[in-house]
């Protein structure tokens, strides 16, 4: 039952224009998930003397700072102004 009920549900292809409360703390959530994935992969990078697994952690801290700057972009294109008030810019 579950799967047949899964499966009639669409993918939104844009964003919607308003955001619920949940919606808000989830984008939150996640922001916060990437900012501090990126920020772990970077200091774990900062301190390791194999260059393979430097390489490894930062190309996982880009690819983490990449979600964060993504969900960003959502947020600024449909809620021009938002990002700036409720979430802090990425920075290494």
């Amino acid at each position: 039952m579950y799967q047949n009920q899964h499966s009639q549900q669409k993918r939104m292809s844009q964003p919607p224009r308003v955001l619920s409360t949940k919606d808000d703390a989830y984008i939150t959530d996640a922001l916060s998930w990437e900012l501090l994935a990126s920020k772990k992969a970077h200091s774990f990078a900062s301190q390791c003397s194999d260059q393979q697994v430097k390489h490894q952690l930062e190309q996982l801290c880009h690819l983490h700072q990449t979600h964060y700057e993504t969900l960003l972009s959502h947020l600024s294109t449909n809620h021009q102004g938002y990002e700036n008030q409720t979430h802090p810019h990425f920075h290494n």
